[in-house]
């Protein structure tokens, strides 16, 4: 018997949007400004998608938090006013969206991404009105993690919706947030997962690009259907 699903949950960053030039722009600002010099877009980019806190002890090499603390008020600045501009949204993405949601199936986003930035970057990209709704980070540090953020979204799913909500993200930590709540998951390789990062992880399913992706959400029912 086939499993019944009712919508899904999507991861952003390197799920939906390619949002690297940003991020390791804002990264590179931040440690310049913490007289933190010689690192390298390379030596960074396997950070994308990581809770800033992690990053910032790893690369500062400190637990001291008003460091780290600083560092992430520097990241914000430069992010909120340019690096959250240098962003696209991956090609089918869209349509993706537009098919869910003709299809009556429930969408969520989770980020752990501040909201209000997660918010404005779906409502810059004209993404907003396909999300019944927007789960992220708080700017004091709460809710910064999947796990957190994932049940934030199945406390909102509608009692009367029959079937199961399915995880859509780019890293372990998505499909392991996906596991803790005992959902399904589809790992996107097309993001920003280190090698074999996913296979590890182990996902339900696995997308290599957004054409599979859309060919999953088909197959599993979530599309080509107009009602519940």
């Amino acid at each position: 018997m086939h499993k019944k699903y009712c919508g899904a949950i999507f991861d952003l960053d390197g799920t939906l949007t390619d949002s690297k030039d940003g991020i390791l722009d804002s990264l590179i600002y931040s440690l310049e400004k913490s007289s933190v010099h010689g690192v390298t877009r390379d030596d960074l980019k396997h950070y994308i998608g990581e809770p800033l806190k992690l990053i910032y002890k790893e690369i500062l090499q400190t637990k001291n938090e008003k460091r780290i603390d600083s560092a992430i008020i520097f990241y914000r600045e430069y992010f909120a006013e340019n690096g959250i501009k240098n962003n696209r949204v991956y090609p089918q993405i869209e349509i993706i969206l537009r098919e869910l949601k003709e299809s009556n199936s429930i969408v969520y986003l989770t980020t752990i991404k501040p909201r209000i930035y997660a918010r404005r970057i779906l409502r810059m990209y004209g993404l907003i009105d396909y999300f019944s709704g927007v789960f992220g980070s708080e700017m004091d540090g709460r809710n910064s993690t999947k796990q957190e953020l994932i049940r934030l979204a199945l406390a909102k799913k509608p009692a009367r919706r029959v079937g199961e909500l399915i995880m859509v993200g780019d890293r372990e930590s998505d499909i392991e947030g996906a596991k803790f709540h005992n959902l399904d998951s589809i790992g996107v390789k097309y993001g920003y997962s280190k090698k074999m990062e996913l296979e590890r992880a182990n996902p339900t399913f696995i997308a290599n690009t957004p054409q599979e992706l859309r060919r999953i959400f088909s197959k599993i029912g979530l599309t080509g259907r107009k009602n519940d």
